[in-house]
């Protein structure tokens, strides 16, 4: 009795739950004060009917993965967080089986509510997604064009450096298609800047259509857009030029209702620098521009 006295004494000055279950009955043997100023005294009910409610031991109840075959305890701990619905409550719970002063084999469980804690981390979790979409919606706008939603000037230039390392690392092909859209001006002058405006977004969307996933489309800069074509020789490039040219022809657009567009392509050559392929494709659609305009012109290489 003394022992038992002692052990409970111990266990009523803790600052948290402190329960004792009989291993056979599921029966609580031993309250701690701090625990029953909180819930009342169950010492004599079944546990998961006390604190749960239930008319059955608790799915995640650890009981059988604490005692040995023949119901002694096997020294195990087990530490674990649980929402305890009843209470609407978080807490964290160290269990092991012992044996009671009186000579029963038992389960103590020491219960910390972790509620505050719990709240605390949902909100960081919260506020670190929303920083992290913050973030991500800022990268996309700083790589892409307002108006358009294709990517912009500065990401063409990034992912042109990257594909120009990887051609001449791997000797892989490499091709710019630059594209103008003409009389652009005109519509400008005779509908406004708005009708301008709904040009560039639908040729936007048009050319998003038209380009593989591996291609890269961007403005270059007022009516011109680039499509950076990785792995791509200049023949496929020149057809899949042509591919975007015919469309463009053949597109209803809003307000002006049809409009053209020339285009200039350029493979990388040995020589070549990341201005010099751009520079060459943009000879190449002047010179399409220069020929009548709506079609497409190969860049050429003086070898």
């Amino acid at each position: 009795m003394l022992e038992s006295f002692i052990f409970e004494t111990h266990l009523d000055i803790m600052p948290f739950d402190v329960y004792v279950v009989e291993i056979d009955t599921y029966k609580i043997v031993y309250m701690n004060r701090h625990l029953k100023e909180s819930q009342g005294d169950s010492t004599g009910l079944c546990c998961y009917k006390a604190f749960f409610e239930l008319d059955q031991p608790c799915l995640f109840c650890k009981i059988k993965e604490l005692v040995t075959k023949d119901g002694k305890p096997n020294g195990k701990t087990f530490i674990f967080e649980h929402f305890n619905e009843l209470h609407d409550r978080w807490y964290q719970l160290q269990e092991k089986a012992i044996c009671w002063p009186d000579g029963r084999v038992a389960k103590y469980s020491i219960a910390v509510d972790i509620s505050e804690l719990k709240e605390t981390q949902n909100r960081l979790a919260e506020a670190h997604a929303t920083l992290t979409l913050k973030s991500k919606e800022l990268e996309i706008l700083s790589a892409t064009d307002r108006l358009t939603k294709v990517y912009n000037r500065l990401r063409l230039d990034e992912f042109l450096k990257t594909e120009f390392q990887r051609s001449r690392r791997y000797g892989n092909p490499l091709s710019v298609i630059m594209l103008d859209i003409d009389y652009f001006k005109r519509v400008n002058d005779t509908h406004g800047h708005q009708a301008g405006d709904q040009v560039l977004c639908e040729m936007a969307g048009l050319l998003g259509s038209c380009i593989r996933r591996t291609d890269l489309l961007g403005r270059w800069g007022g009516e011109e857009f680039m499509v950076i074509c990785a792995e791509t020789a200049l023949p496929d490039a020149r057809r899949m030029a042509e591919k975007i040219r015919c469309a463009i022809e053949t597109h209803p657009f809003p307000v002006v209702q049809s409009m053209t567009a020339s285009l200039g392509v350029a493979e990388l050559k040995h020589d070549d620098t990341m201005e010099s392929i751009i520079k060459r494709a943009d000879v190449a659609l002047y010179e399409a521009k220069q020929k009548g305009r709506n079609r497409v012109e190969p860049a050429v290489h003086p070898d």
